[in-house]
């Protein structure tokens, strides 16, 4: 038989493909269709997912009151919606003084809403309902967490702000100085800069920081240089080449911070 009638060899690969497709065939196609069905359930959850929050956030936008939010966390626990219903009743029960029931719906929002966009207004209600009830150490240290632990958020920077207010109702002046600091240095794009600025100011000048000592009335007049009177030719001041005058030495500023 010539060589170009001579059937070639199998190759060892090809076997190898042939036999194990032989050998589990089966479990092939039972795996492809379990990996089929995960894909259509996946794609199913997601889409009915979508269709959930859209009608979570259109019963949300309709409710008006206390009962309507507290439908819209019955009938879409869990949603995004469902956690804004649970901020305004929180926010509403405060607005009318409950705020033992602000409280409790509060801390049902920080425990079951975790990933929520808007968590940090979970704790800066319990802040803010701490202080409204005079509870000073547990509204700072609420104003302190969102500052530390949520530092990127929008509200961290009123928190460290109203911390400050705070510390300063309490007496402990230099420590507010540094939370109205640390605003204008870590947040300088922040609308609450304008107030911690003007606090920050107010105490720098209430603690008697960033300003020289005067000098005694003897020392004054004793170094004090006599002044020509104005009929004497000394009185005219030889003119400056130059055409300018020479400034005067100004004290570099002190931090705000020395004592």
């Amino acid at each position: 038989m010539s060589s170009d009638q001579q059937l070639s060899a199998p190759s060892l690969t090809t076997v190898q493909v042939e036999l194990f497709w032989a050998r589990h065939r089966k479990k092939i196609l039972i795996g492809a269709a379990l990996v089929f069905l995960i894909l259509i359930g996946v794609g199913a959850y997601i889409g009915y997912q979508a269709v959930r929050n859209a009608r979570a956030a259109k019963a949300f936008t309709s409710a008006h009151d206390i009962n309507g939010w507290q439908s819209v966390i019955k009938r879409y626990p869990g949603t995004v919606a469902a956690g804004n219903a649970n901020l305004q009743i929180a926010a509403a029960q405060a607005t009318s003084g409950q705020y033992n029931e602000s409280d409790k719906t509060y801390e049902t929002f920080v425990k079951d809403y975790s990933g929520h966009p808007l968590f940090v207004n979970g704790i800066f209600g319990q802040a803010s309902n701490a202080e409204a009830e005079g509870k000073t150490d547990d509204a700072l240290k609420y104003y302190s967490d969102i500052s530390s632990h949520y530092s990127s958020s929008y509200l961290a920077p009123m928190a460290l702000y109203y911390h400050g207010r705070l510390t300063e109702k309490n007496g402990n002046l230099k420590e507010a100085l540094r939370d109205f600091e640390d605003v204008l240095q870590r947040y300088p794009q922040s609308v609450i800069v304008v107030l911690a600025r003007k606090d920050a100011d107010r105490l720098t000048a209430k603690l008697g920081l960033n300003v020289q000592a005067q000098p005694s009335p003897s020392v004054a007049s004793a170094s004090a240089t006599p002044q020509a009177s104005p009929a004497s030719p000394a009185s005219q001041a030889s003119p400056n080449p130059s055409g300018s005058t020479t400034p005067e030495a100004k004290a570099s500023p002190k931090s705000t911070l020395e004592p």
